[in-house]
């Protein structure tokens, strides 16, 4: 008997040591984490100036501050919603062994909750009756459900021929939920004690191998061009400005710059000889990204030679076990889409291949889902920090139309004026 519960305490030591890793749960909790947060921190303020309604109208006749009485309400608000992030964490966090993220993930929430209570006391001002505020709050959380590329995949949306596939849509967006649940999905994957220590050495590994597919889809695109004939004039135009934009990039990104038949890729001027020296300067590019693979690898290794030497092969395996989770790398750098690498357009072709590695290309703050940083002119803003700063910028502009009573002047007006139309009748 005593062997028999030796044998079961053992074994659920071991599966016990393997739960977070294989926790298949944790972009759904992180996700619902947000839903939460803006959940409560809008039923929490909803009723809070539409039941003070009858006094605000007798003390305006004291000239009481609006300023002072919005404060007010928006701390209490904020130290309810500070007090209620800390609790769902701790708990939840516990439940599913996440480690050394409680501070991370109680800024993110606490900040949406924040952002909800905003939004609720907007609500709360603008409308007479309670009954339209919780039929509203609905109509605020189902799109940040559909809109926020968990449940529908930003890729998966119905884009016009128009939308850029290069960033988030802008209904993408708009979502609050959409720069919570990244910032969290982000921080955990990206900057847990196991992954931070090989961040570096993955994403210069994920780059160069992505430039040389590059290289690879460029030569493609060459051969089409020399193939094709003067019937798909079209095409033959679109690989080269495909061609043209993208050696320019690579080149940069190589310091290995093309020669005087660069300006020769083109319909007028294209010819055999052309044809032999793009391909060749491909085929030096390529090489070039294979051997810049082949030494984030032996970073890496280093890397996995350092911590096997100080925490021994089953320490590095346990550290392994506790911080990394497979579904949520598996989400972030969108392993179950490995044959879609590339989306072409007519001007360029787009990286997919893994996201959570990728750099944002646009230097106003857009970029793709799972951007491990965003740009600001030439400033590269950690993603964690760039989605909050956005979370508090909208709050304070919620703030604004609050104190301002802008969406409260917006439905009086459109009560007026269905009142005119109504009188006139």
């Amino acid at each position: 008997m005593l062997a028999l519960l030796l044998a079961h305490f053992t074994k659920y030591s071991l599966t016990k040591e393997y739960i977070f890793r294989e926790n298949e749960n944790l972009p759904a909790y992180l996700f619902m984490c947000v839903i939460t947060s803006l959940f409560l921190g809008l039923i929490i303020s909803a009723e809070e100036i539409i039941r003070d309604r009858k006094i605000l109208k007798r003390e305006s006749f004291l000239n009481l501050s609006w300023f002072s009485y919005l404060n007010s309400k928006i701390l209490i608000m904020f130290i309810i919603s500070a007090i209620q992030s800390i609790s769902f964490i701790l708990i939840g966090n516990f439940i599913l062994e996440i480690k050394g993220m409680t501070i991370t993930y109680w800024l993110v929430l606490f900040t949406t909750s924040c952002l909800a209570n905003m939004m609720g006391l907007n609500i709360s001002s603008a409308f007479n009756s309670v009954i339209t505020i919780y039929i509203l709050i609905p109509f605020i959380l189902i799109p940040q459900l559909l809109f926020s590329g968990v449940i529908v995949k930003f890729d998966k949306l119905h884009l016009t021929s128009s939308s850029s596939r290069e960033f988030v849509p802008v209904i993408g967006d708009l979502m609050a939920a959409r720069w919570s649940f990244e910032a969290l999905a982000v921080k955990q994957f990206r900057d847990n004690d196991y992954e931070k220590k090989y961040f570096k050495s993955h994403m210069e590994e994920s780059q160069s191998s992505y430039w040389a597919i590059l290289a690879d889809e460029l030569n493609k695109d060459l051969q089409k061009i020399f193939k094709d004939s003067i019937n798909h004039r079209d095409l033959v135009n679109e690989n080269f400005r495909r061609l043209n934009w993208h050696i320019d990039e690579l080149a940069k990104l190589s310091n290995i710059l093309p020669g005087q038949w660069k300006s020769s890729l083109n319909t007028e001027k294209f010819n055999a000889d052309i044809y032999k020296e793009a391909k060749t300067y491909l085929e030096s590019l390529k090489s070039h990204f294979n051997h810049m693979l082949i030494e984030a690898r032996s970073s890496e290794d280093a890397v996995t030679n350092s911590l096997d030497k100080a925490l021994g092969e089953e320490g590095h395996i346990k550290l392994q076990n506790d911080y990394e989770n497979r579904r949520l790398k598996t989400v972030v750098l969108d392993l179950d889409n490995l044959d879609k690498k590339t989306y072409e357009t007519r001007e360029k072709i787009i990286q997919k291949y893994n996201p959570g590695y990728m750099k944002a290309t646009s230097k106003y703050g857009r970029a793709h889902f799972y951007a491990p940083s965003k740009m600001i002119g030439n400033i590269e803003i950690d993603t964690f920090w760039f989605n909050l700063l956005v979370l508090w910028l909208v709050t304070l502009g919620l703030y604004l139309t609050l104190y301002y009573n802008i969406f409260q002047k917006i439905v009086n007006g459109f009560e007026n004026l269905r009142f005119k139309k109504s009188s006139e009748i």
